[in-house]
């Protein structure tokens, strides 16, 4: 259902881009670039990197963060302004760019705009998300890959090149090796060329690759909470297959209406910390929940009763550590569309006003 929604939204913005993935690849110099090591023993002394970011945590405990969509006839400029008044961070998916492309874009003049101007220069931090899915729940590949799999080493060497590279690019304070990873292992299952173990051992390859560049930068992969378009919740004992001392956060998307539920009543009180109890102590994030303000799920004030309870009834009251707390976008991608806090004309929902008084900001 959302990555319907994610489809409109890249055809919205197709120059500026925003999220999830499936734009058209461009060239890259990875599409023929096997990284080799260098013998220990010859190695030059490599100069660390510190985050561009440090961010404090608000009083209330967490950051809050949201894709900065903008109204009809809204700027760009504008939409990130907004977005800075009761929000901390922005997720950067490029325009969207593929992994092999991503460190480019933010290195150009697209980065320049909306990482360091609209979304640095108004106070917010980038959550940079690399993903290795190409559209179709397809594997992501570089020019001259066409026929790689998760397995292959030139193809590996190639995504654990491109998040060095964006790690040297733009600094993030927060890095996700792939987005709703757990999607891909529900397709393709634990073994064979595609098979989701292969996943595992290159996160953790390439977490320590990070590691070893930028120790400060907080490395994790997202997990979806829900398998969307099967109205059900997604498995959780995929979590038992990662080393949780390589995952610096517990993150995930969540749309819980997705499995039948019509109230945020409606959602146990576990739903969350049981996810949680995987990897016990560990901080806690969304990088994008949502429920939408339709009428036949209760409407805006479901929305805005989600929101509180998202971040009270469903985490922190249950002994979670919060860290992120992200909203897919912040206006209606058009009148269609009901997941954003504000409608596409610019008319503030009942579930704003309550994302600003979870926020504690003055208005």
């Amino acid at each position: 259902m959302l990555k319907t929604l994610a489809a409109t939204i890249v055809a919205a913005v197709l120059f500026f881009g925003c999220v999830q993935q499936g734009s058209a690849p461009t060239a890259s110099p990875l599409s023929s670039q096997v990284v080799t090591a260098t013998p220990a023993s010859t190695a030059a002394p490599q100069a660390l990197l510190s985050p561009a970011d440090s961010p404090r945590i608000p009083a209330r405990g967490f950051f809050m963060g949201v894709l900065p969509i903008p109204a009809q006839g809204q700027s760009f400029e504008d939409a990130y302004a907004q977005a800075a008044r009761y929000s901390e961070f922005v997720p950067v998916w490029g325009r969207p760019t593929p992994f092999y492309a991503l460190a480019a874009d933010l290195r150009g003049e697209w980065g320049q705009t909306f990482v360091e101007q609209n979304t640095r220069g108004k106070q917010m931090f980038p959550l940079v998300h690399l993903t290795f899915m190409g559209a179709g729940m397809t594997l992501s590949k570089p020019p001259g890959m066409e026929n790689a799999s998760l397995s292959d080493p030139a193809w590996r060497a190639a995504y654990k090149q491109a998040a060095l590279d964006v790690v040297k690019a733009a600094r993030p304070r927060y890095l996700s090796l792939g987005n709703e990873v757990n999607r891909w292992r529900e397709k393709y299952g634990d073994d064979g060329p595609n098979g989701f173990k292969n996943f595992v051992s290159l996160y953790e390859e390439v977490y320590d690759a990070v590691k070893q560049v930028s120790p400060e930068t907080k490395v994790f992969c997202v997990f979806a909470r829900e398998i969307v378009s099967e109205n059900r919740e997604a498995d959780l004992r995929v979590l038992t297959l990662f080393n949780a001392s390589k995952m610096d956060l517990l993150v995930f998307t969540s749309y819980p209406y997705s499995t039948g539920k019509t109230s945020p009543s409606l959602i146990p009180d576990d739903y969350y910390s049981k996810a949680a109890e995987y990897m016990p102590g560990k901080p806690f994030g969304f990088s994008e929940a949502a429920w939408p303000s339709t009428p036949a799920l209760g409407g805006e004030q479901a929305q805005a009763d989600f929101i509180v309870q998202a971040a009270t009834r469903l985490t922190r009251d249950r002994g979670i550590t919060l860290e992120l707390f992200g909203w897919p976008w912040l206006h209606d991608l058009n009148e269609n569309d009901s997941t954003g806090l504000i409608k596409s004309s610019g008319a503030e929902k009942i579930g704003y006003a309550a994302w600003k008084n979870v926020s504690g900001k003055p208005g």
